[in-house]
């Protein structure tokens, strides 16, 4: 009985995971709709937010030279002048 109880549970947390998606390492959504929603409703700051987030996930993963993050880091600074 307790082994049931302990896989019903087990099973209840990972479906929440699973549920719980986040693009970026910061922006959570919770259903493929919600994503077309955010995307086809995107204002400019939430695209640039997008940017920048995407740039400092890939960067956290070691997808960029040092060089090519200066200049991602440049050219977002520039965006954030406009």
């Amino acid at each position: 009985m307790e082994h049931e109880n302990l896989e019903q549970e087990l099973l209840k947390k990972l479906n929440e995971m699973d549920s719980k998606r986040v693009l970026f390492d910061s922006i959570n959504y919770s259903s493929n709709e919600q994503l077309d929603s955010f995307l086809n409703n995107l204002t400019r700051e939430q695209a640039i937010y997008c940017l920048v987030e995407a740039c400092k996930s890939a960067y956290n993963r070691g997808s960029y030279k040092l060089d090519e993050s200066e200049a991602l880091s440049r050219a977002l600074r520039v965006i954030g002048e406009i």
